[in-house]
């Protein structure tokens, strides 16, 4: 029995249940005034109704620092300054989801590759100079304590955490944002394009810095992306980047000449090879750091393990210096089935990373066993199964084809939806394309519901209309020039069922005659064959459908080839302007323009208006087909890890985990 089958077979079963040592170091307490957050809960709807934390005042109260017992014996050795010399002077106050917690342990995780351990920087700990409310309803301080914004929408003001620390104990000052815009993204030649994503108008970002604790964000055009950008994915780049280390390793500083042989002795060609070796946390662990747990053994050693930083920021209630746990440990183990199947056996602590629904009834038989809990977030994607048609197939014949929208209507129309509900999704999503949900203001109910009936009469009509009419012996059409109309879908099994979709998808498309050649590579090969724009056909899930104008991938061409398969030629192009990529026309050119006019709007219903003339070309184009709404995402975590909220929302922008402040997650003693 194939195991989807076996999913289908055990599905109706699911569905119910879905409907340290004795010597250690007395802790050291210091006693402070110090701002803390006041929080209330109120109810936000996001996709259904969640308590979530809104800050409403802060008032100074008087708060007695303490920590992790192992590093007050370091303390009382002398080899760490006291606590309270270690964090800043308004440390960042996290509230608990349960308890206060307890010091100590490790905490087991998988991996599908060593660097898939690199989600740790912007996933395990969610560290922007703003950050997300956990259910993305609103924005919250994290490294900046405050922010202004001139009224022309030009101007952003971030105050810093005075005293706030790197990993080695030196200041994250304003100089740290600057370095990166000022120093790394001006050089030519170790960025030959300047970021699109801070470049509204077209005039790059200006950084200036009052004093060691302002930081002034400057651009030449109002830039009504800024806020949502700076507290999603685009905005990790700025706290990476310790100036006081990296000056060693840049020509700003030192000598070309001396770096470059620098350079070739370590094996790379280029200075700048170097620098960006140095500032790899998970190659270099000297390179510091502002996170929660800091690199301390790198792969290839096994496993790789990430321990307690003495210097973070942030507090619980009651004072204590988070985290709370002392390591966290990855074995990578190969790709994400092996990765599901152990979760299943109980050997990780908690986990959501490469844990899918498809592998639900088989985590709820094995809960007990395994000494788990199974938590099911709800998921800020459209979808989890969107078909990435690449329009810039280098096949000339095939370009052709799939740039035809009569094609597009075709693979929607012959698409049995509910089969692969039924069969793959536990029978609990619904048939949709790639809309954004019904709890963003973009919500559009008419593109959702475009083209997502099962109609193989007129999906045959299409496909004859464009000439596709002759067939071979077997069934399947025949191109122009004589050739079976295949194309290869070519998946990494990383975040969804794709490969179960894939086999329904080539059986429908089958019917109509398509013939659909499945392929399953690593991921690291797969993102090298998107970057040479060598994938016809492929799939992958949504992104902060919630709002999606902090990443449209799906809507409007990226740059970013593993993010969009189906046009990213387009995207490289409009963001060199024209020194690499394939030059968009017609309607593609169009979003990429409207795209550009939402980013200097500071106006949220203009900003809405001309999403909606975004949507209404993908309705019209159907760039990119989806299957179905994105179904919950399972949680495993181990019946004594605390702290991990039971309902949270994930989504890639929110940076999931990390908007659910694993700092605070802890792991109950007996």
């Amino acid at each position: 029995m194939k195991r989807r089958d076996f999913l289908k077979a055990t599905a109706m079963t699911a569905v119910g249940a879905l409907a340290v040592s004795c010597a250690q170091p007395t802790p050291q307490i210091i006693e402070k005034e110090v701002p803390v957050e006041k929080v209330v809960k109120e109810t936000v709807v996001v996709q259904k109704e969640v308590s979530v934390e809104k800050v409403v005042t802060a008032t100074p109260v008087q708060m007695k620092y303490k920590e992790a017992p192992t590093l007050a014996g370091l303390v009382q050795q002398g080899k760490l300054p006291p606590v309270d010399e270690r964090l800043p002077e308004d440390p960042l106050v996290i509230p608990v989801v349960e308890e206060i917690g307890q010091y100590g342990g490790t905490w087991h995780r998988l991996a599908t590759t060593a660097s898939d351990v690199g989600m740790y920087n912007n996933r395990l700990t969610y560290e922007n100079l703003v950050r997300w409310a956990p259910d993305g309803s609103e924005m919250l301080p994290n490294i900046a304590a405050s922010w202004e914004i001139s009224p022309d929408g030009k101007v952003f003001t971030f105050k810093l955490r005075k005293g706030m620390k790197w990993s080695d104990g030196e200041p994250f000052t304003a100089e740290d944002l600057a370095w990166l815009v000022e120093v790394v993204w001006k050089n030519k030649e170790q960025t030959p394009n300047f970021p699109a994503a801070w470049s509204p108008g077209g005039t790059p970002l200006v950084v200036e810095t009052p004093d060691d604790y302002t930081a002034r964000f400057i651009f030449g055009a109002p830039y009504g992306l800024m806020m949502v950008k700076m507290a999603s994915f685009d905005g990790v780049s700025f706290n990476t980047c310790p100036a006081h280390y990296l000056k060693q390793f840049h020509i700003s500083e030192v000598d070309k000449a001396k770096l470059e042989t620098a350079a070739k002795a370590a094996g790379f060609e280029f200075w700048y090879q170097l620098y960006g070796n140095k500032n790899n946390a998970l190659a270099n662990k000297d390179k510091p750091v502002i996170f929660a747990w800091v690199p301390d053994i790198l792969a290839p050693k096994q496993p790789i393990v990430l321990s307690r930083n003495p210097f973070y920021w942030k507090v619980d209630p009651e004072g204590n210096q988070l985290p709370y746990i002392d390591r966290i440990e990855f074995m990578v183990v190969g790709n994400a089935p092996t990765i599901n199947l152990r979760a299943a056996s109980g050997e990780v602590d908690m986990q959501l990373r490469h844990i899918t629904l498809d592998n639900y009834p088989i985590f709820q038989e094995n809960k007990e066993k395994g000494d788990y809990r199974v938590f099911l977030w709800d998921q800020g994607y459209s979808s989890g199964s969107i078909v990435g048609i690449n329009l810039t197939n280098k096949e000339p014949v095939s370009h052709e084809i799939v740039n035809d929208k009569r094609f597009r209507y075709a693979l929607s129309l012959s698409i049995n939806r509910q089969e692969i509900i039924d069969g793959v999704y536990l029978g609990i999503t619904e048939p949709t394309q790639n809309a954004p949900l019904k709890s963003s203001p973009h919500y559009w109910e008419e593109f959702g519901k475009n083209m997502i009936e099962y109609d193989l009469t007129k999906a045959n009509a299409y496909l004859d209309e464009m000439g596709l009419n002759k067939r071979d012996a077997d069934g399947y059409r025949l191109r122009p020039d004589g050739k079976r109309l295949s194309f290869i879908y070519e998946y990494t099994p990383a975040f969804g069922p794709f490969g179960d979709v894939a086999e329904l998808l080539a059986a429908q498309w089958g019917k109509v005659g398509i013939e659909i050649i499945i392929k399953e590579v690593a991921r690291d090969l797969y993102n090298q064959h998107l970057t040479a724009n060598d994938i016809e056909l492929t799939m992958w899930t949504g992104s902060a459908e919630f709002n999606p104008l902090i990443d449209p991938r799906w809507f409007v061409p990226s740059n970013d080839c593993a993010m969009s398969p189906w046009s990213c030629q387009y995207g490289l192009w409009w963001i060199t302007a024209g020194k690499e990529g394939i030059e968009p026309t017609g309607d593609i050119r169009k979003v990429l323009e409207i795209y550009d006019e939402i980013k200097v709007t500071t106006d949220p219903d203009m900003q809405v208006k001309l999403f909606r003339q975004i949507l209404e070309l993908n309705k019209e184009n159907l760039w990119v087909v989806s299957v179905c709404t994105e179904g919950p995402q399972p949680v495993i975590v181990k019946n004594n890890f605390r702290n991990v909220p039971e309902v949270a929302l994930s989504d890639w922008q929110l940076q999931t985990i990390g908007n659910t402040r694993p700092e605070q997650y802890f792991i109950k003693q007996s």
